[in-house]
């Protein structure tokens, strides 16, 4: 039965369009994904992803359920930078990091442009992305650590804009944006 699975994802790994690194369908590290012209799309969303991510952010319905599915994404792809760094993969670990910290502005972005109407809708949103980047600071934070300093300092930029995300989430929550003053750039 392991034989049958190894063999499996070596076939998975070899074929055209899946990742040989981490083996997940539709990303390939050298090339940015296919997507079909006529599929609607989020301009805002990294055209790093896949066209079956994309899809599962933008069928989301209501903004809570969008924001924690790009936020799921975004969680897999730090684990996964995490494991590519461990593995001495330091670009693709990187570029994992990247897409990470996109998926977390487009989760912040999406969730500012909510109408004021929607107030209920935008601190559900903003509770959500508080909590995942709470959530992934050790990690993050090991793979600053570990990375090489030629690598180190692009995903050091990201990783503060992430912070400055959460720091902003919570002075919305908190205070309606008023509550810590800091520049909301």
């Amino acid at each position: 039965m392991i034989v049958l699975i190894k063999t499996c994802i070596l076939i998975l790994c070899m074929t055209p369009g899946y990742s040989t690194a981490a083996g997940l369908p539709g990303y390939n590290f050298d090339q940015v994904p296919d997507r079909s012209p006529d599929q609607a799309t989020d301009p805002l969303l990294p055209d790093e992803l896949s066209e079956t991510e994309a899809q599962s952010i933008t069928s989301q319905g209501n903004p809570k359920s969008r924001v924690s599915a790009a936020l799921k994404i975004s969680d897999n792809r730090i684990n996964l930078a995490y494991r590519l760094l461990s593995e001495s993969q330091y670009k693709s670990a990187a570029q994992e990091v990247d897409v990470f910290s996109a998926l977390v502005r487009y989760a912040d972005n999406y969730t500012r442009k909510l109408p004021g109407s929607k107030q209920k809708d935008r601190n559900n949103c903003f509770k959500v992305i508080e909590q995942s980047i709470f959530k992934n600071t050790r990690t993050f934070e090991a793979i600053l650590r570990d990375l090489p300093l030629n690598y180190r300092e692009p995903a050091e930029r990201s990783i503060e804009e992430i912070r400055n995300i959460r720091l902003r989430a919570i002075n919305d929550l908190l205070g309606g944006g008023k509550f810590i003053n800091s520049s909301n750039d």
